[in-house]
Parts: structure tokens; C-alpha cells; sequence
């Protein structure tokens, strides 16, 4: 959908939707293959025959024979001996060649996005729970610090007391004193002044045994701190592994471009259309759901390789229709949005074109989490930067009334939460948005910018509303 003025500019980039095929936790995925094979099939000649003709094995045609044209563009050749020679246009040649490798470069793609989702949350998982052992190990070393002072202020206290006592009478004289009744007000004042040594000695017991305690305290914290850092360092190297297969991803994702990337993507679609008319004349749930689950991986698959094309958006609303009809989400306008929720909004929009980059959580870069932290962060909501520790935080609400500024969560590899977007709606500043009702903003994936996009319902696992 093309959008006239300020928003034109805004959609011009195209989004490219992660592929979502459910891979184990911390799979480890080697360089992409196919990058090579798509080059040869890119530059591959028609099949020859065996005289050298365009075609199928065989010996040439007879003059005496007859062709037909099938929808396809092969041709087939009919010689007076009743034999028959088929032959296949370079173009179709090529398509037919790649159904075989398009599956598994499906399925790559799939695995090296779906790795790099769980990395990035694993990481910013990891991120949060060492800042917090490092807080909590900064106020017990501010709180130890406090009690060393307040033990060296007591002892000085207790060795006045003791100077004093020693100075001014024995130890026998001092305790007879003690049970004996005071005769004056100077025996009295003595009276409470050795009770009140006795006190301090008592409270320099109390300080010591608390400056033990968060002693201990500090030192578990101390453990939980380097364990946690090694946890980080092990996940920043999972990240960084993850980045070389995305970079190796991007690679193929750049050689499928133009004129073989437009007929993926058309083929994916087609398929996507007949799953959902396959998901909507199911007579069965699992039939409809195994319906459903197919348009989903094949709308993914055209919205990757061409993603912004007429062909991935129709491909997704077909994947949308086919996941409605097998019972599963559908999105719908609650309303009127709140001025937080706008806020957010136009706080994301901010970053419209900013590149994603795992982790990342500013205008050099943000990842989906970081995008909705900081959008958020301007109507003045604060959050963590982890898509299931946004889940987990705010109430959930149903994704039948969504308002702008609704972050919608989703499970892309089976393993937990690993992606967020934020819901726009139907119009924003009183301008219709690209995809009505079903417009979000998000931080797809490595190779993308901050874009507008259509909500997408294979993976959703809830709404949720700061």
C-alpha cells in the first residue's frame, strides 16, 4: 500500500519478516550453504537434449511433427513415430531447478533467524540479572562500609569506657558498686556510666555479628556476580556465533534479490492462498491447524525474500486467514488510544530507519525489545530490555481490542518468548496507516530498519499493555 507525503517517505524501505521454522535452545548453526547453489542456478543454462537442442533426451524432430504449448511455457513435440520430446524454457528451467534447493533454503533461513532471536533474549536475559546482582552487591558493600564505621565509633566508645573505669577504681570496687544501692548522686552517675559500657560492649557484639552476616551476604553475591559474567561472556559468544550465520544469511538473502527473489516469493504466496483455502474447507481441527501451520511457513518464506512486495503481503493475509480459520488469534481495533499509548507510538516512530542491531537500544541501533523499551521510555513507562520480561510485567489484554501502543509477543522457535511489536491501528495523526487495523511498528530482524509492517499471527502468544 503506498502512502502519499510524510508517510511515503517513512514505508519506502521494504521490511523483510523473520522466518520462523522451531529449532532447539542454543543450536549452533554452520555457514549457510546455499549461497553457491543459488548462484549456479541463477546463471543456469537450459536443459539440453541430446542433439544439442533445447529440450529432453532424444534424437531430433521430425518435419513431420507436431508441437503444443503447455501454461507453463514448456513445449512439447510429437514426432510421426508417436515419440515425444519436451522441452522447457530457460526461465521455467531455472524455477523447476530450484523447487528442491528453495526448501532448504527455507529452512536455513528459518533456523539462523529463529537462533538469533533466542541468542539476543538469552543474552539481554543475562544483561538484567547481572545489573541486578551488581546493585544488590553495590548496597551491601555501602551497607558493610556504614557498620565499620559505626563498629570503629563503638569500640572507640568501649575503650573510653574501659580507660575511664580502669582510672577511676578497681574491678572489685566496680562490681561491689554495682550491687551495692548508690548512696550519692556521684555514686549513681558512676552506676550508669559502667552500665552504659556494658551496653556498648553489647551493641559492638550486635555490629560485628551484622558485619559478619552481610560479610557472607557480599561474598554469595560476589560468587552469583562471577558466575553471571561468565554466563554473559558464554552468551555474548552464542551471540556473536549467531551474528556469522545471520551475516552468511544476509548474504543469500542479497543473491536471491530481483527477478529470482519475485518468483520465490509468488510461488510462497500461491501456496500460502491454497493453505488457506485449504485451513477454511477443513473438516477437522488438526487438519485446519496443519493447514494453517503450512501458509504461515510459506507466507514467511515470501515476506524474507521479498519482503514490502504485493507478494509477501498477500502471502501474509493469507497466512492470517488460514491461522483464523484453524480457531487460532485474530487482531481487531478496541478504540480510541490513550495518550500514553500514542506516546509510545510516536516515541517509536523516532526510530523509523534505525538498523536493527542485536541488543541494541539506541539510535546507532535497537533490537524489537529495545525499540519497545525506549518507545515506551517516552510516555514514561520503564521496562527491561527482554521481550518475556515485558510479557511477564504488564496486564495482558485481548488481542481482539488492541490500542496503539499495545506490545504483542510472539514464540517463533518453541521455546519461550523470543520477539515483540507494537500495535499502531488504523490510523495515527490522522492519516491512515499501511495496514488499517492490522498495522504494527517493529525491529524485524538483522538486515532491517525500524519499520511499519502487518501483524502477523503464526507464533502470537499474547498482548500486553504498559
Amino acid at each position: 500500500m503506498r502512502v502519499a507525503g510524510a508517510w511515503a517517505e517513512r514505508l519506502a524501505t521494504p521490511v523483510r519478516r523473520r522466518v520462523a521454522t522451531p529449532v532447539r535452545r542454543r543450536a549452533r548453526l554452520g555457514a549457510l550453504g546455499c549461497s553457491l547453489v543459488l548462484v549456479a542456478l541463477m546463471t543456469a543454462p537450459a536443459t539440453a537434449g541430446a542433439d544439442g537442442t533445447a529440450g529432453g533426451s532424444g534424437s531430433a524432430t521430425s518435419t513431420s511433427s507436431t508441437s503444443s504449448t503447455a501454461a507453463d511455457g514448456s513445449t512439447t513435440t510429437t514426432a510421426a513415430d508417436g515419440s515425444t520430446t519436451t522441452t522447457t524454457s530457460g526461465s521455467q528451467a531455472q524455477i523447476n531447478a530450484t523447487e528442491a534447493q528453495v526448501a532448504t533454503l527455507e529452512a536455513q533461513i528459518s533456523q539462523q533467524q529463529n537462533t538469533l532471536d533466542q541468542e539476543d533474549e538469552l543474552y539481554n536475559q543475562s544483561v538484567v540479572n547481572l545489573t541486578g546482582t551488581q546493585a544488590s552487591l553495590q548496597a551491601t558493600t555501602a551497607s558493610i562500609a556504614a557498620v565499620k564505621y559505626k563498629l570503629a565509633i563503638e569500640r572507640n566508645n568501649l575503650r573510653s569506657d574501659a580507660i575511664t573505669a580502669y582510672t577511676d577504681d578497681t574491678s572489685s570496687t566496680s562490681v561491689s558498686q554495682i550491687f551495692a544501692a548508690p548512696t550519692s548522686a556521684t555514686q549513681t552517675r558512676d552506676l550508669y556510666e559502667k552500665i552504659g559500657a556494658g551496653n556498648v560492649a553489647l551493641d559492638v557484639d550486635r555490629v560485628q555479628a551484622g558485619q559478619r552476616q552481610l560479610s557472607a551476604t557480599r561474598s554469595k553475591l560476589l560468587a552469583e556476580q562471577k558466575t553471571e559474567n561468565a554466563q554473559l561472556a558464554q552468551e555474548n559468544q552464542a551471540r556473536q556465533s549467531a551474528a556469522t550465520a545471520s551475516a552468511a544469511s544476509e548474504a543469500t538473502l542479497a543473491q536471491v534479490q530481483g527477478t529470482l527473489a519475485q518468483q520465490i516469493a509468488q510461488q510462497a504466496a500461491a501456496q500460502a492462498a491454497a493453505a488457506a483455502q485449504a485451513a477454511a474447507a477443513a473438516t477437522n481441527p488438526a487438519a485446519a491447524q496443519q493447514a494453517a501451520a503450512q501458509a504461515s511457513q510459506a507466507a514467511q518464506v515470501a515476506s524474507t525474500v521479498s519482503g514490502g512486495s504485493a507478494a509477501a503481503d498477500s502471502a501474509t493475509t493469507a497466512a492470517n486467514q488460514a491461522t483464523s480459520s484453524a480457531g487460532g488469534v485474530t487482531f481487531g481495533y478496541g478504540g480510541d488510544p490513550t495518550a500514553a499509548g500514542l506516546a509510545a507510538v510516536h516515541g517509536a516512530m523516532k526510530y523509523l530507519g534505525v538498523p536493527y542491531v542485536y541488543g541494541g537500544a539506541s539510535f546507532s541501533g535497537v533490537d524489537c525489545s529495545g525499540l519497545t523499551m525506549l518507545a515506551w521510555a517516552q510516555a514514561g513507562v520503564t521496562m527491561d530490555h527482554s521481550a518475556a520480561d515485558q510479557y511477564a510485567l504488564f496486564p495482558h489484554v485481548s488481542p481482539s481490542a488492541l490500542e496503539p501502543g499495545d506490545l504483542l509477543f510472539y514464540d517463533f522457535g518453541g521455546d519461550g518468548i523470543d520477539h515483540v511489536v507494537m500495535y499502531v491501528g488504523p490510523t495515527l495523526d490522522g492519516q491512515a496507516t499501511p495496514y488499517g487495523a492490522d498495522t504494527i511498528i517493529q525491529a524485524a530482524h538483522t538486515g532491517t530498519v525500524v519499520e511499519f509492517d502487518q501483524v502477523w499471527a503464526g507464533g502470537f502468544v499474547g498482548a500486553a499493555r504498559p
